[in-house]
C-alpha cells in the first residue's frame, strides 16, 4: 500500500497543564477527501493548527509523502502544500495582507 499523503503520528499538544491532544493519529491518502468530526473541545481545531504550522506540536511526528517534516510556521506548511482556511476571521501574522484576504 502507498504511503499516505499526510500522516500525523502520536501528536501531543499541551498548553501548560491542559492536554489538548494526546497521541492523536491522522492520515489522508492521495485523492481522498476526509472529514474531521468530533465534540466541542475534542481537539479538531488544535490538530489542524498543528498541521498548518500555526501552533507548534509538543511531541509526535508529521510526514508528508512519507518524508518527516518540521512545521515551525504557516510558511513551512505552505511550502509543503498545506493551506488552511479558518472559519473565524483571525489573521495569520506570517502572511501578507493579500494572502490573508485570499
Amino acid at each position: 500500500m502507498a504511503e499516505p499523503l499526510i500522516r500525523m503520528q502520536n501528536i501531543r499538544k499541551s498548553y501548560g497543564r491542559v492536554q489538548a491532544l494526546v497521541d492523536a493519529n491522522f492520515h489522508v491518502n492521495e485523492k481522498e477527501i476526509v472529514g474531521l468530526l468530533g465534540d466541542n473541545g475534542a481537539g479538531k481545531s488544535t490538530l489542524i493548527k498543528v498541521l498548518s504550522g500555526a501552533v507548534p506540536l509538543t511531541s509526535g511526528d508529521i510526514f508528508i509523502r512519507g518524508k518527516k517534516v518540521n512545521l515551525r510556521s504557516t510558511s513551512d506548511a505552505i511550502a509543503h502544500g498545506i493551506e488552511t482556511i479558518y472559519q473565524d476571521s483571525a489573521l495569520v501574522t506570517q502572511l501578507s495582507i493579500a494572502r490573508n484576504l485570499f
